[in-house]
């Protein structure tokens, strides 16, 4: 029964993708001889990632791929989200004619944590794309484009 479960739910996948991350955060981290970006600059090397999972690149290239649509996916219903809170906002402010400021504020303070929760994920699938670990001034003044792919 027990197998039939983890197979429904993909435990063997998400096994995986937290190895993959435990093992990024460590590399991000300075963890001890593991590199995560080439030699040359800040350039994400799926070879040298490949090597020290002791995966193939092509599993890694899936990987990074699974990754940028799950960012893509986040990054935009965070963005719903956020837009559906300031619709909720601006129809009480529209329809009621005294709206408590504890209400507002909750509600603007959740709407700006879903929209850094978006650009958050939005950052990270721009640093999947061009395989570069840029920072979010980067991100910020890039001429590519923001919307995630």
């Amino acid at each position: 029964m027990f197998k039939n479960a983890k197979k429904a739910v993909g435990w063997d996948q998400i096994q995986q993708d937290v190895g993959l991350t435990k093992f990024l955060a460590e590399a991000l981290r300075g963890g001890p001889h593991l590199r995560l970006v080439s030699a040359s600059g800040r350039r994400i090397d799926s070879e040298e990632i490949a090597f020290a999972l002791g995966v193939s690149i092509t599993e890694i290239e899936r990987r990074l791929a699974n990754k940028r649509i799950k960012t893509r996916r986040a990054a935009l219903s965070y963005l719903s989200a956020a837009i559906v809170m300031l619709a909720f906002w601006a129809y009480a402010e529209i329809l009621y004619t005294y709206v408590s400021w504890s209400y507002v504020a909750s509600l603007l303070s959740i709407c700006v944590a879903f929209f850094l929760a978006s650009f958050y994920n939005a950052l990270i699938n721009w640093q999947i794309r061009t395989r570069r670990l840029g920072t979010w001034l980067e991100f910020l003044y890039t001429n590519d484009s923001w919307w995630p792919s």
